[in-house]
Protein backbone atom coordinates (compact mmCIF):
# COMPACT_ATOMS: atom_id res chain seq x y z
CA UNK A 1 0.00 0.00 0.00
CA UNK A 2 3.00 2.38 0.28
CA UNK A 3 2.77 4.51 -3.21
CA UNK A 4 5.74 6.63 -2.21
CA UNK A 5 4.48 9.70 -1.05
CA UNK A 6 5.80 9.51 2.23
CA UNK A 7 2.76 9.18 3.75
CA UNK A 8 4.37 5.88 5.46
CA UNK A 9 6.77 5.94 8.23
CA UNK A 10 8.85 2.67 8.89
CA UNK A 11 10.44 1.90 12.18
CA UNK A 12 12.55 -1.07 13.58
CA UNK A 13 12.77 -2.38 16.45
CA UNK A 14 14.63 -5.30 18.32
CA UNK A 15 17.97 -6.92 18.74
CA UNK A 16 20.58 -4.20 17.37
CA UNK A 17 17.77 -1.93 16.02
CA UNK A 18 19.37 2.50 16.13
CA UNK A 19 22.73 0.82 16.90
CA UNK A 20 23.69 -2.10 14.64
CA UNK A 21 20.91 -1.89 12.31
CA UNK A 22 18.88 1.29 10.71
CA UNK A 23 15.81 1.91 8.90
CA UNK A 24 15.79 4.44 5.91
CA UNK A 25 11.83 5.48 7.59
CA UNK A 26 10.73 6.65 3.99
CA UNK A 27 11.49 3.66 1.84
CA UNK A 28 11.74 0.36 4.50
CA UNK A 29 15.12 -0.09 3.54
CA UNK A 30 17.26 -1.86 6.56
CA UNK A 31 21.28 -1.19 6.41
CA UNK A 32 24.10 -2.58 8.75
CA UNK A 33 25.55 0.55 10.34
CA UNK A 34 28.73 -1.25 12.01
CA UNK A 35 30.98 -4.38 11.31
CA UNK A 36 28.87 -7.53 11.90
CA UNK A 37 31.18 -10.92 13.28
CA UNK A 38 29.63 -13.94 13.25
CA UNK A 39 31.77 -15.34 15.95
CA UNK A 40 30.45 -12.41 19.00
CA UNK A 41 26.95 -12.39 17.47
CA UNK A 42 25.40 -14.84 14.71
CA UNK A 43 22.00 -13.67 14.21
CA UNK A 44 19.48 -10.77 15.54
CA UNK A 45 15.81 -11.00 15.55
CA UNK A 46 14.27 -7.24 14.68
CA UNK A 47 10.84 -6.58 13.95
CA UNK A 48 9.58 -3.56 11.58
CA UNK A 49 6.12 -2.27 11.33
CA UNK A 50 4.62 0.26 8.49
CA UNK A 51 3.25 3.23 10.22
CA UNK A 52 0.91 6.09 8.91
CA UNK A 53 3.12 8.95 8.99
CA UNK A 54 0.89 11.73 10.50
CA UNK A 55 -1.41 9.62 13.47
CA UNK A 56 1.50 7.11 13.95
CA UNK A 57 -1.60 4.12 13.56
CA UNK A 58 0.02 1.07 12.58
CA UNK A 59 -1.09 -0.19 8.84
CA UNK A 60 -0.08 -3.60 9.02
CA UNK A 61 1.07 -5.72 12.01
CA UNK A 62 4.32 -5.75 13.03
CA UNK A 63 6.99 -8.39 11.59
CA UNK A 64 9.65 -10.55 12.91
CA UNK A 65 12.68 -11.52 11.15
CA UNK A 66 15.68 -13.09 11.38
CA UNK A 67 19.17 -11.43 10.41
CA UNK A 68 21.63 -14.51 9.85
CA UNK A 69 25.62 -13.66 9.86
CA UNK A 70 27.07 -15.43 7.51
CA UNK A 71 30.56 -16.67 8.06
CA UNK A 72 33.91 -15.77 6.23
CA UNK A 73 37.29 -17.19 7.12
CA UNK A 74 38.43 -14.62 9.26
CA UNK A 75 40.18 -16.73 12.27
CA UNK A 76 42.89 -18.91 11.65
CA UNK A 77 43.51 -22.45 13.44
CA UNK A 78 44.64 -21.97 16.95
CA UNK A 79 46.73 -24.36 19.41
CA UNK A 80 45.84 -24.10 22.75
CA UNK A 81 46.84 -26.35 24.63
CA UNK A 82 50.94 -25.72 23.84
CA UNK A 83 53.59 -25.48 24.43
CA UNK A 84 53.88 -29.30 23.72
CA UNK A 85 56.27 -32.03 25.21
CA UNK A 86 56.10 -35.51 24.47
CA UNK A 87 58.30 -38.72 24.83
CA UNK A 88 58.82 -41.70 22.77
CA UNK A 89 60.84 -45.09 23.32
CA UNK A 90 63.81 -44.88 21.64
CA UNK A 91 63.89 -47.42 18.47
CA UNK A 92 60.38 -47.32 18.11
CA UNK A 93 58.68 -48.93 15.10
CA UNK A 94 57.33 -46.31 12.11
CA UNK A 95 53.81 -45.65 13.12
CA UNK A 96 54.13 -45.27 15.98
CA UNK A 97 51.92 -42.43 18.15
CA UNK A 98 54.15 -39.97 19.58
CA UNK A 99 51.43 -37.05 20.58
CA UNK A 100 48.01 -35.89 19.27
CA UNK A 101 47.58 -31.85 18.75
CA UNK A 102 44.27 -30.30 18.08
CA UNK A 103 43.53 -27.39 16.70
CA UNK A 104 40.36 -25.52 16.77
CA UNK A 105 38.82 -22.45 14.33
CA UNK A 106 36.34 -20.42 15.61
CA UNK A 107 34.76 -19.58 11.95
CA UNK A 108 31.78 -21.71 11.44
CA UNK A 109 31.99 -25.16 11.10
CA UNK A 110 28.65 -25.68 9.27
CA UNK A 111 29.38 -23.49 6.11
CA UNK A 112 31.84 -23.90 3.70
CA UNK A 113 35.58 -25.15 4.76
CA UNK A 114 36.36 -22.02 6.80
CA UNK A 115 36.61 -23.89 10.22
CA UNK A 116 37.94 -27.68 8.33
CA UNK A 117 41.55 -27.85 9.33
CA UNK A 118 44.73 -30.01 7.88
CA UNK A 119 47.94 -30.58 9.63
CA UNK A 120 50.66 -30.84 8.01
CA UNK A 121 54.36 -30.98 9.34
CA UNK A 122 56.75 -27.93 8.77
CA UNK A 123 59.79 -29.01 10.79
CA UNK A 124 60.86 -32.97 12.09
CA UNK A 125 61.10 -34.77 8.75
CA UNK A 126 62.48 -37.30 8.59
CA UNK A 127 62.03 -38.64 12.12
CA UNK A 128 58.60 -37.38 12.00
CA UNK A 129 54.78 -37.48 10.55
CA UNK A 130 51.31 -35.94 10.92
CA UNK A 131 48.58 -37.47 9.95
CA UNK A 132 46.68 -34.80 7.83
CA UNK A 133 43.12 -35.30 9.49
CA UNK A 134 43.51 -36.41 13.24
CA UNK A 135 46.88 -34.17 13.85
CA UNK A 136 48.33 -37.62 15.50
CA UNK A 137 52.23 -37.36 14.70
CA UNK A 138 53.65 -40.51 14.78
CA UNK A 139 57.49 -42.24 14.11
CA UNK A 140 58.59 -42.32 10.57
CA UNK A 141 61.87 -43.46 11.48
CA UNK A 142 63.30 -46.37 12.31
CA UNK A 143 65.69 -47.35 14.71
CA UNK A 144 65.81 -43.85 16.39
CA UNK A 145 68.28 -44.50 18.96
CA UNK A 146 68.25 -41.98 22.03
CA UNK A 147 72.27 -42.40 22.65
CA UNK A 148 72.79 -40.78 19.11
CA UNK A 149 70.25 -38.03 19.70
CA UNK A 150 67.92 -37.75 22.03
CA UNK A 151 66.10 -34.56 21.65
CA UNK A 152 63.61 -33.57 18.22
CA UNK A 153 62.12 -30.24 17.69
CA UNK A 154 58.79 -30.84 15.23
CA UNK A 155 56.71 -28.05 13.95
CA UNK A 156 53.33 -28.39 13.13
CA UNK A 157 50.85 -26.60 11.02
CA UNK A 158 46.65 -26.59 10.88
CA UNK A 159 45.34 -25.29 7.72
CA UNK A 160 41.87 -24.71 7.39
CA UNK A 161 39.93 -24.03 4.04
CA UNK A 162 40.95 -27.77 3.92
CA UNK A 163 44.25 -26.78 3.34
CA UNK A 164 43.75 -24.56 -0.20
CA UNK A 165 45.53 -21.82 -1.15
CA UNK A 166 43.84 -19.00 0.91
CA UNK A 167 43.51 -21.04 4.09
CA UNK A 168 45.12 -19.48 7.12
CA UNK A 169 47.26 -21.07 9.34
CA UNK A 170 48.71 -21.78 12.78
CA UNK A 171 51.38 -23.41 14.23
CA UNK A 172 52.38 -25.51 16.89
CA UNK A 173 55.92 -26.96 18.39
CA UNK A 174 56.22 -29.76 20.04
CA UNK A 175 59.86 -31.18 21.92
CA UNK A 176 60.25 -35.11 21.82
CA UNK A 177 62.69 -36.64 23.59
CA UNK A 178 63.22 -40.49 23.34
CA UNK A 179 62.95 -42.77 25.92
CA UNK A 180 65.90 -45.08 27.39
CA UNK A 181 65.35 -48.69 26.78
CA UNK A 182 67.56 -51.44 27.39
CA UNK A 183 69.25 -51.75 24.33
CA UNK A 184 73.42 -51.57 24.90
CA UNK A 185 74.77 -54.49 26.84
CA UNK A 186 77.56 -53.36 30.28
CA UNK A 187 80.91 -52.71 28.73
CA UNK A 188 83.53 -53.23 31.52
CA UNK A 189 86.53 -51.69 31.50
CA UNK A 190 89.94 -53.11 31.69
Amino acid sequence: MDKGDGSIKYILTGEGAGTTFTIDDSTGDIHAIQRLDREVKAQYVLRAQARNRLTDRPLEPESEFIVKIQDINDNEPKFLDGPYRASVPEMSKIGTSVIQLTATDADDPTYGNSARVVYSILEGQPYFSVDAKTGVVRVSLADMDRETRENYTVVIQAKDMGGQLGGLAGTARVDISLGDVNDNPPVFDQ
